[in-house]
């Protein structure tokens, strides 16, 4: 069967579509290498420059003939080339490295004594210092100690500074790597920024360790791959890669330490009484003495201590002339600047003026924190600076710094004073008393108990007469569980209850609970005489009814 012809219009649309459509081709590649050729590393305007002709769309029979002969050409120069590598002889990745490998200087930073780099953020100098550390390997007697290179930067803190940025700008300007090689000689230097350079590294070395350099570096390349740089002693003109040269571009500021806080080890303690604050088997800090919560924030200062005698509460808070529980989970917030470090996202100024710290609010901080483990104190100074970004400027006492942390790194800092409460106000096991009495305008109640250590129970007496012990455990539950609401102030009112509880130990003086009425269904919870807030007759009926349960031996259910 002879297949159906196409009319010649229908072939001929076809075929103008088909040019059409590679000529549109043709055009995008023309315009990618001119947009190459745009951010070339090269400064010439007439490299890879395609012409009008050679953009010119040819007939498609051309086209494709050309295209089958292209095939064919690059058929053999690939069946060639596999031959060709098969010929040569394998050399290893480190001769690979080294024999590609364009060196600009080649040295050792260990040799250099100082190093003066002066960029478009101000100047910085770079000084080595040599020092004899043990070294943890075996050996004879002169391989204990090895003398290694410190870097550090003139004028601030070594502690303030981070070492691997350091070290990195040294090395990076003792050894000097290039991207490729621009020029043979120094004839078009003015082309390559060198005539207003923006950086040059002065390097004096150590004595007898050769010539002092000074590193030029000029302009950036078009396409921001790197800096073009000269260097003395070298007519060359080099393009170096922007992470080179970005490595000593700094401000002393950008050279921090990010780790404000380091969280302290058992090994390292200043005297043999701080081990008591760490736990012996994994040497890590796990309790404190003291934490101390201040500033406009908090408006007085409060202090937390663990509670040693206690089991049933971790640590409570002192709010100047009476205390409460706290509450452990917030505290460990707190605590985790110790226990996890502190570390900051930037550092705004290093050793800041009295201005400094007054523009960055921490001449009148917003928080201060102050940690206390024995001989081991960390205070922390924070004002909310950066609201849109959530950052605090933060000062750390003895680092001479004004740091950005991230308002989750302070988590801690979101708490009010309130926020630390325990929930419960009132946590001591009944044992520790030898009376308690239960006062109402009604009625009277009044027990005595005896605790036999031995077998850790005890019994109880009601005016000489036994009472079973375990109804008056059930109802002691109902003023473990007071949870009071906290506000601002309380209306006055009578008292509708009160409970004296008298200490097994006489030097103590007796717990008083009241619960002042001071509407139709709340209640003023005040302990020993201090208002911790209100309840609702749901924890004040209780109280009342089951103290009468007690005494004729009925039945109380559990709170």
């Amino acid at each position: 069967m002879v297949p159906e012809k196409k009319p010649i219009d229908e072939a001929l649309e076809e075929n103008n579509a088909l040019e059409q459509s590679e000529a549109l081709e043709k055009e995008d590649v023309s315009e990618q290498l001119l947009e190459f050729d745009e951010n070339s590393t090269i400064l010439t305007t007439e490299n890879g420059m395609y012409s009008k002709k050679d953009l010119a769309v040819k007939p498609l029979s051309v086209r494709r003939f050309h295209t089958v002969i292209t095939l064919c050409v690059l058929v053999v120069v690939l069946i060639l080339g596999s031959v060709v590598v098969g010929l040569l002889p394998e050399q290893d990745s480190a001769d690979n490295f080294e024999n590609n490998t364009i060196y600009v200087k080649k040295i050792s930073s260990e040799n250099i004594k100082k190093i003066v780099i002066n960029n478009p953020k101000g100047r910085l100098v770079l000084l080595s210092e040599k020092r004899e550390t043990s070294s943890s390997q075996g050996g004879d007697a002169e391989d204990l100690y090895a003398s290694s290179t410190i870097w550090s930067l003139e004028g601030y803190d070594p502690t303030l500074i981070a070492s691997s940025s350091v070290n990195a700008a040294a090395d990076n300007i003792a050894t000097i790597y290039a991207s490729r090689i621009m020029e043979e000689d120094l004839s078009k230097k003015d082309l390559y920024g060198f005539n207003n350079p923006l950086i040059t590294a002065e390097v004096f070395m150590q004595s007898g360790m050769g010539e002092n350099y000074t590193l030029t570096i000029g302009a950036s390349s078009p396409d921001g791959s790197g800096y073009y740089a000269t260097v003395t002693g070298d007519n060359k003109i080099y393009l170096l890669s922007t992470t080179t040269v970005e490595s000593f571009n700094k401000t002393p500021e950008e050279l921090a330490n990010a780790v404000i806080v380091e969280t302290p080890t058992i090994e390292n303690v200043p005297k043999k009484t701080d081990r008591k604050y760490f736990d012996e088997e994994t040497g890590t800090i796990a309790t404190y003495e003291s934490i101390e919560l201040s500033g406009t924030k908090y408006g007085k200062k409060v202090v937390i201590t663990p509670i040693a005698d206690s089991q049933l509460v971790e640590c409570s808070i002192n709010l100047g002339n009476y205390s409460r529980y706290a509450d452990p989970t917030t505290v460990s917030e707190v605590f985790g600047i110790m226990t996890n470090s502190l570390v900051a996202m930037d550092t705004y100024v290093l050793n800041p003026t009295a201005a400094d710290i007054k523009k960055y609010g921490l001449s009148s901080p917003e928080a201060i924190i102050t940690i206390k483990c024995g001989s081991i104190v960390t205070t922390v100074r924070a004002t909310m600076y950066d609201k849109k970004n959530q950052y605090y400027a933060v000062m750390v006492d003895g680092r001479n710094a004004i740091y950005a942390v991230t308002a989750d790194a302070l988590s801690m800092l979101k708490y009010n004073i309130e926020d630390f409460y325990y929930r419960y106000v009132f946590q001591d096991f009944i044992y520790t008393y030898k009376n308690i009495v239960i006062e109402t305008p009604e009625k009277s109640y009044s027990f005595d108990i005896k605790h036999n250590t031995s077998n850790d129970t005890f019994t109880a007496t009601s005016n000489g007469k036994q009472i079973d012990d375990a109804l008056l455990s059930t109802y002691y539950q109902y003023f473990l569980v007071l949870s009071p609401e906290v506000s601002d102030s309380y209306p006055s009112g009578k008292t509708a209850l009160k409970a004296t509880l008298t200490y097994k130990n006489s030097s103590k003086a007796p717990r008083v609970i009241e619960l002042v009425k001071t509407s139709a269904r709340r209640y003023l919870l005040k302990i020993d005489g201090f208002d911790m807030g209100t309840v609702t007759s749901v924890a004040f009926d209780p109280l009342v009814i089951y103290a009468e349960n007690v005494m004729n031996n009925q039945g109380i259910p559990e709170p």
